[in-house]
C-alpha cells in the first residue's frame, strides 16, 4: 500500500536457496539468491517474467547482488552473459529476463562486462513442463557463440535453474569456445530442500 513499492515491507525478505543437489560438468558453480517454490519468490517471478513488470528485476538483482564472487581474484575480468532466448519467445515476451537481470547488475556493479555473444539457434520447448532425459535432449545443439573470442571468465546471468540444464547446455558451448571458468547467477532455484 504504498505507490512506487513492488513489495510491503513485510514480503520484502526472500527464503535462502535450498543446495544444489545436482552433478555438473561444465558449469563450475551454480549461485541462486532464493527458493523458488515460495511466496514471494514464485510471485515475482512470475510477474517479472510472463506479465512484463520489468522493474521487478531490479529486486531480484538487488538479492542476487551478494552471491557475485567481486572479491575473488579467480573471478577479475569475468563477463555478465545472459542466456539467450530464442527470437521467437523473445517477440512473444517483449524481452529477455536474464538481459534485464544482467543489466540491472551492471547499473550497480558498472566494472563488470557484459556480452550477448552467446544465442540460442534453436527454438525449444519450455524446460519447465518437461522430464529429466527430455530437458537434456530439448537443449542439445541449442546455444551457439556468435562473438569474437569467448572470454575465459563468464557467470551465466538466468532467472530460475531447476535441473540446471540450461546453464550447463550453455556452459558446455562456451567451454568448448575457450571459457576457463562458468558459473551460473540466478534469482531463484527450485527443487527440495
Amino acid at each position: 500500500k504504498q505507490e512506487g513499492a513492488w513489495l510491503c515491507n513485510q514480503h520484502k525478505h526472500f527464503e535462502p536457496a535450498p543446495k544444489n543437489d545436482v552433478e555438473l560438468k561444465y558449469l563450475d558453480a551454480v549461485f541462486a539468491a532464493t527458493k523458488y517454490y515460495a511466496f514471494p519468490s514464485n510471485k515475482v517471478v512470475e510477474f517479472f517474467k510472463f506479465k512484463g513488470f520489468r522493474e521487478l528485476g531490479k529486486i531480484m538483482a538487488q538479492e542476487m547482488q551478494p552471491l557475485l564472487p567481486l572479491k575473488e581474484k579467480s573471478f577479475e575480468n569475468a563477463v555478465l552473459v545472459p542466456i539467450p532466448l530464442h527470437w521467437t519467445r523473445r517477440f512473444w515476451r517483449g524481452f529477455n529476463q536474464a538481459e534485464v537481470l544482467a543489466q540491472a547488475i551492471l547499473e550497480s556493479n558498472p566494472k563488470w562486462k557484459y556480452d550477448t555473444s552467446l544465442k540460442r539457434k534453436k527454438r525449444t520447448k519450455q524446460q519447465a513442463r518437461l522430464k529429466k532425459q527430455a530437458r537434456i535432449k530439448n537443449l542439445e545443439a541449442a546455444f551457439v557463440w556468435k562473438g569474437k573470442k569467448c572470454p575465459s571468465k563468464i557467470i551465466l546471468i538466468d532467472d530460475v535453474v531447476a535441473s540446471g540444464e540450461t546453464l550447463e547446455s550453455a556452459a558446455k558451448i562456451l567451454k568448448q569456445m575457450g571459457a576457463k571458468t562458468v558459473i551460473g547467477l540466478v534469482f531463484a532455484r527450485g527443487g527440495k530442500d
